[in-house]
């Protein structure tokens, strides 16, 4: 956060010093935190959040329960009964594991509600950066949250300039090399 702070400091100041280029910001976090539509996503979430809940908890309750009973009669059974419940436990062990990470994993259920919810929102939030951007003739506008550019004039993309460049290096670069 601070490195991104220093990076618009430094922003502002060369844009003082040129001042041709004008230069915004923005905090996405507090946009984002005073969006009512966010708050109406996260309701959503918490809701699919408690559903997911209540299923693993009955998983959980429903592997807790194999296992109790496996060890009040293991002594009882003979080595191949024993075997079945024991692989039944570990089935049930990985079961529980695959839900969790089908639902709250990194690309679980959650995550990909999460996304579809806030998709649209971020489609809003970009159209209003790029109008303002337009209208207020703004050259770069930058979010002080990641320290990242979320508006730029295509003039200033430098982006095919570099792939030539680098084809140009590439292909004087002799090939015993």
């Amino acid at each position: 956060m601070r490195k991104s702070k220093y990076k618009i400091i430094f922003f502002v100041f060369l844009s003082m010093l040129l001042s041709e280029i004008k230069i915004g910001y923005l905090n996405a976090d507090k946009i984002l935190l005073e969006l009512d539509e966010v708050r109406q996503v996260q309701i959503e979430l918490e809701k699919e959040q408690r559903k997911i809940e209540s299923e693993y908890k009955d998983l959980e309750i429903g592997l807790d329960s194999l296992f109790k009973s496996y060890e009040q009669t293991q002594m009882l059974m003979s080595d191949e009964r024993r075997s079945k419940e024991e692989e039944k436990i570990r089935n049930r062990q990985a079961e529980l594991q695959r839900f969790q990470m089908e639902n709250v994993g990194p690309q679980g259920k959650i995550y990909q509600i999460q996304e579809q919810l806030m998709a649209p929102l971020y489609t809003k939030i970009d159209e209003a950066i790029q109008k303002i951007g337009r209208r207020d003739g703004y050259d770069y506008i930058f979010n002080v949250v990641s320290g990242g550019i979320v508006y730029a004039l295509p003039q200033y993309d430098i982006t095919e300039q570099v792939l030539i460049e680098l084809d140009s290096i590439n292909n004087s670069i002799p090939e015993n090399e």
